[in-house]
């Protein structure tokens, strides 16, 4: 202790001992030197503490210079209003009976009593009562809360605040004051010759020397969750140098209004694109998980371009996966944000593997083409244990780097602000893969388009097909990271913006499976002919079927009765879409049965 901050100062250095008496000689021993600073009472911002902390000093401080105040406004109270005297009271006895008094909450009913007897004092003063007057009807008739309802009071909204999180908009709050009266202090004065408004801090915002007869912006602050920090706030600073003053309050007045002005607007757009983005994902972990049964069942399409797309595919299901679990379990759910678990930070770092992962698989799809085609020139077999190294362990660099530079640098509650150049860790690589397996296909078009025109045709189109849906997407899901930052500022143009992102973004598997798998020409070869073949086997079983009904048993005698016909047929239909009919003439008796 001896080393700790309290002796950078020792003039302001005070000790409080707060331990049984017979504890108290041993703590003593053990502070040293600062054993001399130790007192039998300490007051720190401005409440008064002892040894005890009953609190007994500072009540009695309090009591005895708020009757030695009320004296002497007592004395003026004839040349003041009512509405003024009500004013110096409030501003002389119940701030200083709610200052700190969430610290009241375990007095005695005696030091209570002795600073309801102020507040009454002030009551019967207010409403020129005798001192004999019960006291609840004035406190009734002044709409004022007894001491310790106030102590009550304050104890319950500080719960609330903590519960709903408000501490931390207060303490933010705090945070911008003192770095903005840190800024005004360093900065140096105004340097100019003409009129000018002062640097101010008007409770939300730090607002810079102005020039007359300006109006100053800055973002809107992110205090609130009405609050739009895209929005601007603005301030006037008048032509004679002084701050804007609203005509109601005569203060000065920062105009907020647009902050708040379209927060329902965008609340509504904003739920439809969160569920925009869970039906993308489920569409796109439906469609991939079908394009994998299809690689999966067919034996036919087991091939290394195949597996690539396999991988590729179960990259983008765990990727949907994730992000709606990680959109359900935490960015819609502000109770986990506020806690702040350690698990939503997990959950944020895997998704953001599974995004890089989603990528550099895209670039191994693009390496694999670019190696068959120009390198070994349609070459089948590569070793694909370097492909896996790259797509699925390589995103764990940047992943990794992202992550402890976020707990060290940017440990905000579950990782969820965008507002942070550490993303660019993650989003660095995956514009680098997208532009290097741009840059691999139009290559690849150039080897096909210039040196495999006349030989090699049929696998020239094969592969040029195989790089033509490899090109297309690689820009529809790298584009999101290229146009990002230049969001229109127009409402309705933002708003078409936002919509669009969010289709390439949240649909990328959609897309994936619909070009790779839906839209191969192998792929759909291979299910025209398992259709075919069910097409045929269904037929096949339907002939059997009709075959069996059209055949009768029949027991006939030429000697008994004359002999009725029964005529059965059969409409069938062949495989060359053509109807035959078969006929049976049967012989019976009358009384005979048949089958």
């Amino acid at each position: 202790m001896a080393g700790s901050f309290l002796q950078l100062n020792e003039d302001k250095t005070e000790i409080l001992i707060c331990a049984p008496d017979k504890l108290v000689p041993k703590v003593r021993d053990s502070l040293g030197q600062l054993s001399s600073h130790t007192k039998p009472s300490i007051r720190n911002i401005g409440v008064t503490f002892d040894p005890a902390l009953t609190l007994d000093s500072h009540v009695s401080s309090l009591v005895r210079s708020s009757f030695f105040h009320l004296r002497n406004i007592a004395k003026l109270s004839p040349i003041l209003s009512r509405s003024e005297l009500e004013t110096v009271l409030h501003t002389f006895f119940s701030s200083r009976l709610d200052y700190c008094n969430s610290l009241f909450t375990c007095l005695s009913r005696t030091s209570l009593n002795r600073l309801q007897v102020v507040q009454s004092a002030c009551a019967r003063l207010l409403t020129k009562s005798s001192k004999h007057t019960h006291i609840t009807p004035l406190l009734l008739q002044l709409h004022w809360l007894p001491v310790n309802f106030r102590v009550h009071f304050k104890i319950l909204v500080l719960v609330y605040r903590a519960l709903h999180g408000q501490e931390i908009v207060r303490k933010k709050i705090l945070d911008n004051q003192y770095k903005c009266f840190e800024k005004m202090n360093r900065d140096p004065p105004y340097n100019k010759s003409s009129p000018y408004c002062n640097r101010n801090w008007d409770g939300w915002l730090c607002w810079e020397d102005t020039p007359a007869g300006i109006f100053t912006s800055q973002n809107c602050p992110n205090y609130f969750d009405d609050f739009d920090p895209t929005e601007k706030a603005t301030k006037y600073c008048g032509e004679d140098g002084q701050w804007f003053r609203h005509p109601d309050t005569n203060r000065t007045w920062s105009n907020y209004t647009l902050c708040n002005e379209n927060t329902k607007a965008k609340l509504r757009s904003a739920f439809i694109l969160f569920y925009m983005t869970i039906v993308g994902h489920a569409l796109s972990i439906a469609s991939l998980l079908i394009s994998l049964a299809i690689f999966f069942y067919f034996r036919s399409l087991s091939c290394q371009r195949i597996t690539l797309h396999k991988n590729l595919f179960c990259s983008y299901v765990l990727n949907s996966a994730l992000t709606i679990f990680y959109l359900v379990t935490v960015v819609n759910n502000p109770e986990v944000v506020a806690r702040n678990p350690v698990g939503c930070k997990v959950l944020h770092f895997f998704h953001m593997y599974m995004l890089g992962c989603n990528y550099f698989w895209m670039l191994c799809e693009g390496i694999y083409l670019h190696t068959l085609i120009v390198v070994a020139v349609f070459a089948e077999e590569q070793h694909l244990h370097w492909y896996y190294l790259l797509g699925w362990g390589f995103p764990l660099v940047p992943v990794s780097i992202h992550a402890v530079a976020r707990k060290k640098y940017f440990d905000d509650n579950c990782w969820m602000s965008v507002e942070t150049h550490l993303l660019y860790a993650v989003h660095g690589p995956i514009v680098a893969a997208l532009l290097v397996n741009l840059f691999f296909l139009l290559n690849i078009i150039r080897v096909l388009v210039t040196k495999l025109r006349d030989t090699h045709r049929a696998e020239s189109n094969m592969y040029m097909k195989a790089v033509r849906a490899t090109l297309i997407l690689v820009p529809l899901l790298g584009i999101q990271f290229v146009i990002f930052p230049w969001r229109p500022e127009n409402q309705l143009a933002g708003e078409v913006y936002e919509y669009v992102m969010h289709i390439l973004m949240h649909y990328q598997g959609l897309l994936v499976a619909t070009i790779f798998c839906f839209f191969n020409g192998e792929v759909q070869a291979v299910l025209k002919r398992q259709w075919m073949q069910c097409k045929t086997q269904w037929g096949q079983r339907r002939k059997d079927h009709c075959s069996m009904r059209s055949t009768s048993y029949t027991a006939t005698s030429i000697t008994e009765v004359p002999s009725f016909t029964y005529h059965h047929d059969c409409n069938m239909e062949h495989l060359n879409g053509r109807h035959t009919e078969d006929s049976e003439l049967v012989a019976l008796k009358s009384g005979d049965t048949y089958a």
